[in-house]
C-alpha cells in the first residue's frame, strides 16, 4: 500500500478558492513550563473533535489559552485522559471539541489547513465509508449563509517519518527532536508504515492511502491539492496521476 502527504499545490496563479478560517476550539490542555528541560512550549496537531470535556468541573480552566506550571498541567491531563481514545498522544496545546471561530469565503470539497488540518464537504462524508483512521466531526464556525459547512477529520497518530524521531525527548515532558525541522514533503520518507487510510505520522503531518486517492481522487484535483508519495520504496519517476488526482513521486 502507497501513502501520501496532501499539499495544495503551488502552481495555481490564481486560485478561484477565497475561502479563509479565523480558527478556535472548545477546549485544550495549557502550554506548560518544564522544570527539568526549562522550555515553555505548547504542540500544534494533535487535536481530538470527538472528544467531550463539558463534563468535567475544569472545563472553564480549559478553555482559555494559557501557560502553567508542570505540576498544575499534569493535573488537568489526568482529568482528560479517561476521555480520549486508544493511542491518542496527549500533550501540551492538546485540543478537544469542534473547531470553533469565525469562516468566509468560497471553500473546496477538500480543504487543508495550516496544513495539519484536514476538512471536507459534507456531501463527501459518505464517500469515506469503509475507508479507516479518519473520523468526519462537524465543526461550528460562525458564518455568513452560503458559506459551505465543513467537517473537520479527527485522525488519530499512527507511523512515523524517517529521521525524526532520533535522541531522547525530555524525561519529564516529552520534547527533544521531535521539534526537529522535518525534511520538505519532496524528500519525506516513511519509516514505520501506518495500518489505516489516514494517519497522522507526525502532529503536523497526515498521511492517506492509494485508497483514499482512488475515492477522492477528482476532488482533490479539484481543490488543488497535490499528493505527494512518501511511501519508503517510492518509484523514481518525476510526475505521475492517479485516480485523477496529480501525484507527485
Amino acid at each position: 500500500m502507497r501513502y501520501y502527504a496532501l499539499r495544495e499545490r503551488r502552481d495555481v496563479e490564481r486560485s478561484k478558492w477565497s475561502g479563509s478560517f479565523h480558527l478556535d476550539r472548545q477546549w485544550g490542555l495549557p502550554g506548560v513550563k518544564c522544570p527539568t528541560c526549562r522550555e515553555t512550549w505548547a504542540g500544534v496537531g494533535y487535536d481530538y473533535p470527538t472528544v467531550d470535556l463539558s463534563s468535567l468541573t475544569e472545563r472553564r480552566e480549559l478553555e482559555r489559552a494559557q501557560c502553567v506550571p508542570w505540576e498544575q498541567f499534569v493535573k488537568l491531563r489526568e482529568r482528560v485522559l479517561p476521555l480520549v481514545p486508544r493511542g491518542a498522544v496527549v500533550e501540551p496545546g492538546t485540543g478537544f471539541g469542534a473547531l470553533t471561530g469565525k469562516a468566509k469565503g468560497k471553500f473546496p470539497p477538500v480543504v487543508i489547513h495550516m496544513p495539519w488540518l484536514l476538512l471536507i464537504q459534507p456531501a463527501l462524508a459518505a464517500r469515506l465509508t469503509g475507508l479507516t483512521g479518519a473520523i468526519p466531526v462537524p465543526t461550528r464556525f460562525k458564518a455568513r449563509p452560503g458559506v459551505a459547512e465543513l467537517l473537520e477529520l479527527e485522525v488519530q497518530p499512527g507511523g512515523s517519518i524517517r529521521g525524526v524521531d532520533a535522541g531522547e525527548p525530555c524525561r519529564t515532558c516529552g520534547r527533544g527532536d521531535s521539534e526537529m525541522p522535518l525534511p520538505p514533503f519532496d524528500e519525506m520518507r516513511l519509516d514505520n508504515v501506518p495500518t489505516v487510510d489516514f494517519s497522522r505520522v507526525f502532529r503536523t503531518v497526515v498521511v492517506v492511502s492509494e485508497r483514499v486517492l482512488e475515492r477522492l481522487g477528482r476532488e482533490l484535483e479539484e481543490s488543488e491539492i497535490l499528493a505527494v508519495d512518501v511511501t519508503s520504496d517510492r518509484p523514481t519517476r518525476t510526475s505521475a496521476r492517479r485516480a485523477g488526482v496529480d501525484v507527485s513521486p
